[in-house]
């Protein structure tokens, strides 16, 4: 199949959509398809890139819209519609895909797909935009009309199906398709003696990063190590300090997966307190549980608490309840053979689950219409 990705921005632009669609396109690749992206840039200049299938060394095109601006967490780029139609006529795919919220590629995929004998459209509904009220209203059209148009809707989990209200005007064309890595980028040595626990992730609101440091507060013999960047950091190192944790929390910034992977080698557990149904999934658990890391995370309405299983691969608390966080992280510390065993069952899960490759071959039957 020729299939072209539509998505908000692509590595080494750190976040869960981005490496998600990364995954998607190199595992495509790998199993013989034209594989084709267009996402927005970083500066203000148009770029073409080249993408490769990790394991067939099959090649496909990564375009990069110039982007003015950020809007509202969304790129201006004008240049996006010309370069769509370009990759139309020139890759003459048989499937866009669509990855939401992006309103302005959206918007230029309505406006030049044919609604018949052109490409078929696929939407995957990452989120919805759930903060700006004003923006949410604005680009609801636009979803609303990306649904209609799409033959087919993909979610990562069974309980964003069910939660998302924008998508209970389409369920039967909606298709559960949880997301998946390979297990190998993330394997290494674990440390006999486990360590601080982990946080990796955008330093943002939804996040749940001061409640977790209010819960860490209340255990005095456990420390934390913060791996991200993002418009809270000058806050939480200001929480940190008032609340006198300096010496037990450490801001690392965004780093490379194989220093990443060798903070997940010596840490006790992952720690994921996301407070809003912003968090649809939390990638970063799969990362965690490859690694053989247990997983404490909270209990949304969204596929997190589909991929931790509480008591089996880590521990679930409801979200926002600092108390119960405090309870898990004393637990963890208190029980290292327990996370041992946790992390070893975590890592037997996503290698049944979340297979990088059982992901491609479910996208491959989802776009020929197939059924599961």
């Amino acid at each position: 199949m020729r299939i072209l990705q539509v998505g908000k921005y692509y590595p080494p632009v750190r976040g869960g959509m981005e490496t998600v669609l990364r995954h998607m396109c190199e595992s495509l690749l790998d199993r013989g398809h034209d594989v084709r992206a267009l996402v927005a840039g970083t500066d203000g200049l148009d770029r073409r890139e080249r993408i490769v299938g990790p394991r067939s060394g099959r090649s496909g095109c990564l375009v990069r819209a110039g982007s003015l601006a950020v809007l509202n967490s969304q790129p201006l780029t004008p240049s996006l519609p010309a370069l769509l139609r370009r990759e139309l006529a020139e890759g003459r795919p048989d499937l866009v895909q669509l990855h939401w919220p992006h309103p302005a590629a959206a918007a230029a995929c309505l406006a030049m797909l044919p609604r018949s004998g052109g490409p078929r459209l696929f939407l995957w509904y990452h989120a919805d935009i759930t903060r700006q009220r004003l923006g949410r209203r604005l680009v609801h059209p636009l979803l609303r009309a990306s649904l209609r148009r799409a033959v087919g809707v993909g979610v990562s989990s069974y309980r964003l199906a069910a939660h998302a209200g924008a998508l209970q005007s389409c369920p039967e064309r909606v298709r559960v398709i949880p997301f998946g890595i390979d297990p190998g980028e993330w394997e290494g040595p674990r440390a006999e003696s486990p360590g601080p626990f982990l946080f990796v992730g955008r330093l943002v609101y939804y996040k749940g990063i001061s409640l977790l440091l209010d819960a860490l507060g209340q255990v005095p013999e456990a420390s934390l190590i913060i791996v991200g960047r993002g418009p809270l950091r000058g806050e939480l190192e200001a929480r940190v300090r008032r609340n006198g944790l300096g010496r037990r929390v450490r801001f690392t910034g965004d780093l490379a997966p194989e220093r990443l992977r060798e903070l997940m080698g010596c840490a006790r557990a992952l720690v994921l307190p996301s407070v809003q149904a912003s968090e649809t999934f939390g990638l970063v658990q799969l990362e965690a549980m490859a690694a053989a890391l247990p997983v404490i995370s909270t209990g949304l309405p969204t596929g997190v608490a589909e991929v931790n299983v509480d008591g089996q691969t880590g521990r679930i608390v409801a979200p926002g309840d600092m108390a119960g966080l405090a309870v898990a992280l004393r637990e963890l510390l208190g029980e290292p053979e327990r996370g041992r065993a946790w992390g070893e069952a975590g890592r037997r899960r996503l290698c049944e689950h979340y297979r990088r490759d059982r992901m491609a071959a479910r996208l491959e039957r989802w776009y020929a219409g197939l059924p599961d």
